[in-house]
């Protein structure tokens, strides 16, 4: 009976917990806690980014460092043969003795090779790897010196040296900070000339500003500008407080050439560093990254951030002009402003030649392995690519003085955004509040129909006056039938 009883109970088979699950759930073990390894200083580029573009990574004149190094006695010898050169007169023409800076390389060895991959530098004993420091430390050092003042002592052409600027800043391609730093310290007694040197020579790389006057021109405009005055206006007794003005200013003028001769690197360092890895990372504090200290929109974490749907000629249609800023600390710090009549994007001058391509995409490498909050540079590319569609794009940008091209055909430069922007990564973040700002001034039917209403009638004097004349005929019109019809009495 209990064995009919039991036959009849029906059982749910979707509340049995199936055989997979449950051995899965009593055999699981906890993952060990295996500590992640952090990237060296200066890593390889990853992977990903070098199976797109890896003649962007690779030197064409010289290899620094050791991941190159067997390039040295391949397409690279020619100005491995200079290197032992430049190296002899760099240390040459400090006049101290040869043997401090070697010392002063050996000091850094252990921070050197920390730098750099294990599995790299274990190819190296410590001797060969300080010849390598020395060596090529002297050669980077030397070689930015005679490019701020003897060009012509580089033994070098212009291809050689257009290829060797680029090549030095190559993630793959740089040296411990440490050890230019121990030699230039031997070099120079002064530390602001060694500076001003690296500051030159990086500002050779992609931005372009607009030069100020001489102290010396600016002295003589304020002469010319303070005798004119009595000339041109009747004020001949205040010509002696123009004189007096002329001379204070000539006097601060002195003083501040005094103070600018203590010359720093020029960067803003990320927090708790006091001086940088390598020249990439010099350059990407220096001209790259800005932004983390403006209070800006962010987008929502996991979103898209807003996207910007309109070419630079598509935008101009709406009344949103392209001006150059020529007082941004960075390249990638672009303003937007918006008016009543129109809008203005302020994008920073940027130089575009053979090597921009290299040097943006190894500078998109940096800031992938050094796990930086804002990813500023591969945003600023995506950004530009999202403006420039096509050489009409470019010519508009070019025309008002925001990219100086030395590619030739406008083309070439929208191919090259639009080549890099295709499988960028970009942060949300970057740029979030200039995209709103844009998307909401084009969508704004009141602007546009004013910026379309000012181009249509005064975009020129002739179509203005048109516009006045029939403006006043259709008022003396108006006028007169009104006083037609009501008559004064």
């Amino acid at each position: 009976m209990a064995d009919t009883h039991l036959t009849g109970i029906r059982i749910d088979s979707s509340s049995v917990v199936p055989l997979w699950l449950s051995e899965t759930l009593e055999n699981r073990t906890e993952e060990p806690n295996i500590p992640k390894v952090p990237e060296p200083n200066i890593p390889e580029v990853p992977v990903k980014l070098k199976e797109k573009k890896e003649e962007c990574y690779r030197p064409l004149a010289v290899s620094i460092g050791p991941y190159h190094y067997s390039d040295r006695e391949g397409k690279l010898q020619q100005v491995e043969k200079l290197k032992v050169r430049m190296m002899v007169k760099f240390v040459d023409d400090s006049g101290a003795p040869r043997e401090e800076f070697y010392f002063k390389v050996k000091g850094e060895l252990q921070k050197a090779r920390g730098c750099y991959h294990e599995n790299i530098t274990e190819n190296f004993n410590d001797e060969e790897f300080i010849k390598m420091m020395f060596i090529d430390g002297c050669f980077i050092l030397q070689f930015m010196h005679c490019l701020n003042d003897e060009s012509e002592k580089l033994e070098m052409s212009d291809q050689q040296i257009f290829h060797v600027k680029r090549d030095l800043l190559l993630l793959e391609n740089q040296l411990p900070f440490a050890v230019l730093d121990s030699l230039r310290k031997q070099r120079y007694e002064n530390l602001s000339e060694s500076n001003e040197i690296i500051n030159n020579f990086l500002s050779f790389h992609i931005r372009s500003s607009s030069r100020p006057i001489h102290k010396s021109a600016r002295i003589a405009l304020t002469a010319l500008a303070f005798v004119r005055i009595p000339i041109l206006f009747p004020l001949f007794p205040l010509f002696p407080l123009f004189l007096i003005i002329f001379w204070l200013r000539y006097v601060a003028n002195l003083d501040s050439d005094r103070q600018e001769k203590n010359v720093s690197l020029d960067w803003s360092p990320p927090s708790g560093k006091t001086q940088p890895d390598h020249l990439l990372q010099l350059l990407y504090f220096k001209s790259m990254y800005h932004y983390s200290k403006r209070n800006h929109e962010k987008a929502q974490p996991g979103s898209r951030g807003h996207c910007l749907y309109y070419s630079v000629k598509n935008l101009k249609k709406v009344g949103i002009l392209f001006w150059p800023r020529w007082t941004a600390s960075a390249i990638t710090d672009v303003k937007f402003k918006s008016s009543v009549l129109s809008g203005i994007v302020e994008v920073p001058p940027i130089i575009i030649d053979e090597s921009t391509e290299s040097l943006l995409l190894n500078l998109v490498a940096y800031e992938s392995s050094a796990a930086l909050d804002q990813l500023w540079v591969s945003s600023y590319i995506l950004f530009m690519d999202s403006l420039i569609d096509d050489a009409e794009d470019v010519e508009e940008m070019r025309s008002n003085g925001i990219i100086i091209s030395y590619l030739g055909a406008d083309q070439k430069v929208a191919n090259l955004f639009n080549d890099m922007g295709r499988s960028m990564t970009h942060d949300t973040a970057a740029y979030n509040d200039v995209k709103m700002a844009i998307n909401k001034q084009c969508e704004s039917t009141v602007k546009r129909w004013v910026y379309e209403s000012k181009t249509t009638y005064f975009s020129n004097p002739w179509t203005l006056l048109t516009v006045v004349a029939a403006s006043l005929g259709l008022g003396l019109t108006a006028i007169q039938t009104y006083y037609s019809r009501f008559p004064h009495k």
